[in-house]
């Protein structure tokens, strides 16, 4: 298996703490791996057609999705594994909690293999002008990321290993 190697672009942020202006990195992807794209890579090297593979992984995605809307955590096996959650803002006392500010989310935890393919990444700078335009638009937004979205959001129970199993 071939490293990965990451171009980190340094973006301006504010930290949602201190509200101080700074910098923070962004990655910058080399495009996306469509469904159709997987579903083909994932048939090389076998006698299933392309459809039966498609249809395969629909119905293990329908399973995930009815799994989660039965509360219940998905392991998907070496890839990783699925748990529900939420997030919300921090409160000080629990009478100004209100139900109607948390969200459901997910929280990702990668396999051992599928971490591992991240972890041992080779990470440079990305020149200048690369950050400018990317296939399906600008880099300004950094995508989908496996931690819930708001920053201090700490009302959740986010961390799968506190009780969860």
């Amino acid at each position: 298996m071939s490293t990965l190697n990451l171009k980190a672009s340094r973006v301006s942020n504010v930290n949602p703490v201190t509200k101080q202006k700074g910098l923070t990195v962004r990655v910058l992807t080399n495009g996306t791996a469509d469904f159709d794209s997987i579903v083909t890579l994932a048939g090389k090297n076998t006698t299933m057609h392309r459809a039966e593979l498609r249809m395969a992984f629909e119905l293990c995605l329908d399973s995930v999705a009815d799994a989660l809307k039965e509360g219940m955590i998905v392991d998907l096996g070496p890839i990783g594994k699925i748990y529900p959650s939420c997030t919300s803002k921090w409160y000080e006392k629990a009478e100004d909690m209100k139900l109607s500010d948390v969200h459901p989310a997910l929280y990702f935890r990668a396999g051992e293999e599928v971490e591992s393919a991240i972890r041992a990444a080779k990470i440079v700078w990305a020149k200048p002008g690369e950050e400018e335009e990317e296939e399906g638009g600008t880099t300004t937004d950094p995508g989908t990321t496996t931690e819930p979205t708001e920053p201090g959001n700490g009302g959740g129970n986010d961390d799968p290993d506190n009780g969860m199993e």
